[in-house]
């Protein structure tokens, strides 16, 4: 089974831009530990942008030069470390782009698999090199998470520089929170904790979680420097020390073709349907088709295969999924009877 690991830059970069090999170690000791277990690991690793920005005082350049002076030194250090283990590392540099194409997704995960097969372990990042010019992930947590959603893992173990998720952050009350259950349950969270190099903080964190548990995967939130954080999700003996939030997945069942359009695919236009047809969807217990004869309007121009939203009268989302028809095909026969739009297979009702 998967095992997804994030790690953020707060824990990796020191305030003058030099990377924390003690850290580096800890994480490679970690990984060898799971690939020992029989568990294949995937490492997505911040720390490019701050290493390159800091470490030379170019604070000036812009983002994707930072990064393009950051990423061969984190990813030289870490392979310097794995060899000493003898752990082949790859280096993969993803956008939103490359996960929300179907094609580009569908090849990702079967290099992904290929490499863990092999027990290579791939450390991946957001490609900031080509920030500005391509749709990028809100922050590498959100990275992990639809990685985790895409390899069906067993769990993501998001490491940052806090011990968890807690309740009253920064104040007398605060406490850590060690189990969620339910998706409700982030209602009452605190969510402005934010570290000195994260670009996303425990908002972006929240967000990010709360995908991969609807797709029933299990989500870890702990420090990354706790000599126990790997161990302790195995180990039964390191279990009372609980390092971490953990939040339990949902048993929910979902075919590969809906994970990607909850956590990757993103739409290109949008249907509005009738207050009735928009109740039906809502409603049903089993998943039902789009019906060409509910459609009153159509936005944006997409071709069959793109990915498409499908709205109330009050624009609010009803779900999205894959149409079957081009933008002019369905505004041609709109009102027509038993003509599929978006078959049910092919559809996630997020509302």
């Amino acid at each position: 089974m998967y095992i997804v690991i994030k790690i953020g830059s707060a824990l990796l970069v020191n305030e003058d831009g030099s990377l924390k090999i003690e850290m580096l170690e800890h994480i490679i000791s970690g990984i060898k530990y799971l690939q020992d277990m029989g568990k294949k690991p995937i490492l997505v690793s911040s720390g490019a942008v701050a290493a390159g920005g800091q470490k030379y005082a170019f604070k000036k350049l812009s983002k994707g030069v930072k990064a393009a002076i950051g990423q061969p030194m984190l990813l030289n250090e870490y392979s310097k470390i794995a060899q000493q283990k003898n752990i082949i590392t790859a280096q993969y540099l993803l956008s939103k782009d490359d996960l929300s194409d179907r094609k580009r997704y569908i090849y990702l995960q079967s290099a992904l698999e290929e490499a863990t097969r092999n027990n290579i372990i791939p450390i991946i990042n957001d490609n900031d090199i080509l920030h500005g010019v391509k749709k990028s992930f809100s922050d590498n947590d959100q990275l992990a998470c639809y990685l985790g959603i895409m390899l069906h893992a067993e769990k993501v173990l998001l490491l940052t520089s806090v011990n968890g998720i807690y309740n009253d952050f920064g104040t007398e009350k605060q406490k850590r929170i060690d189990l969620i259950t339910k998706i409700e349950e982030f209602n009452d969270i605190q969510t402005d904790q934010k570290t000195d190099f994260g670009t996303g903080g425990m908002k972006g964190k929240i967000e990010s979680i709360r995908l991969a548990m609807q797709c029933g995967i299990d989500v870890y939130v702990g420090h990354g420097s706790n000599e126990n954080i790997f161990a302790s999700m195995f180990d039964d003996s390191k279990r009372c020390t609980k390092p971490y939030t953990k939040i339990r997945g949902m048993q929910k069942q979902m075919k590969g073709i809906q994970k990607w359009l909850f956590a990757g695919a993103e739409p290109k236009g949008e249907i509005q349907i009738s207050e009735k047809g928009g109740e039906e969807l809502r409603n049903c217990e089993v998943r039902k088709s789009v019906l060409m004869k509910g459609i009153e309007h159509v936005f944006g121009q997409f071709s069959k295969g793109d990915v498409i939203s499908v709205i109330d009268k009050n624009f609010n989302q009803i779900g999205y999924g894959v149409a079957k028809l081009d933008a002019a095909e369905i505004r041609s026969q709109k009102g027509e009877e038993n003509i599929i739009v978006i078959h049910a297979n092919y559809f996630l009702v997020t509302a």
